[in-house]
């Protein structure tokens, strides 16, 4: 059964983060959506599905809430429910790496539109790209340019990106949505980066406005769907459910372990 895909985020103060998650549950619930949403007093991340009304009712609910005013679902369709249940969780932080404030009072790295980028590779523009996201997504799919990173999990990000010695060139960050690269332009800008970007709406955001123009496989996602194609249509790789791994059949060459998914 087809359904509509939302996900969002946004960095802010919340004060009662506790009391919001308690009324976003009952929201989602009534209106029969699945998926996660986290809170944080740094902020929340959702990521929901059901029908477009119901993700219509939840947009205007949100609204009304001061903190999210500008909140702004971004939305796909999925040819079947991504999630099988409803999980609003309360957490310390959205993200396991902490920066010592909030991103949004730190001068995140600019957003950069999809558009742009895929202009930017077009013509051969220097510049720098960097996959924020775990070894096993960009081993799964990535941008043809990119640098990748020896990451087993983000919080490993700023041992990793330490190495990389600030040039003249634009630094451009992407992942799946936005969130990890919004943090990651952060984090390089304080050390000393100086033209630090990131890519607007993630990888997912690029694949509705440019399709698989310089990209390469499938993208990493953190629902029952394991990846999709740069047309947002899952691909349900077998994947080692221990390292994520693509197995072409059978048990996992480095561990093991029996394939996540099927073909």
């Amino acid at each position: 059964m087809a359904c509509a895909y939302a996900t969002a985020y946004r960095f802010l103060d919340l004060a009662d983060p506790a009391g919001l998650a308690a009324e976003l549950e009952t929201v989602c619930a009534r209106e029969r959506l699945l998926g996660t949403v986290t809170l944080a007093a740094e902020g929340v991340n959702l990521a929901l599905a059901g029908s477009a009304g119901a993700l219509d009712r939840l947009e205007r609910h949100l609204r009304r809430e001061t903190p999210f005013a500008g909140l702004r679902l971004r939305r796909s369709a999925a040819d079947a429910p991504p999630f099988r249940r409803l999980q609003v969780q309360l957490r310390p932080s959205l993200l396991a790496l902490r920066l010592e404030a909030p991103v949004a009072a730190r001068r995140p790295g600019r957003h950069l539109p999809p558009e742009r980028l895929r202009a930017w590779l077009d013509e051969g523009r220097p510049l720098r790209l960097l996959d924020a996201r775990n070894r096993f997504e960009s081993r799964l799919g990535r941008f043809a340019a990119a640098e990748t990173l020896p990451l087993e999990r983000f919080r490993d990000f700023p041992a990793a990106a330490g190495r990389l010695a600030p040039d003249e060139r634009p630094l451009v960050t992407y992942c799946t949505g936005g969130i990890r690269c919004e943090v990651a332009s952060a984090w390089l800008g304080a050390q000393g980066h100086a033209d630090v970007w990131q890519l607007s709406g993630g990888i997912l955001h690029y694949f509705e406005r440019c399709g698989d123009r310089h990209w390469t496989g499938d993208c990493f996602v953190f629902d029952d769907r394991l990846a999709v194609d740069p047309e947002l249509r899952a691909t349900r790789p077998r994947l080692c459910p221990r390292c994520q791994r693509r197995l072409d059949r059978g048990r996992c060459p480095d561990c093991g372990a029996p394939p996540l998914g099927t073909d």
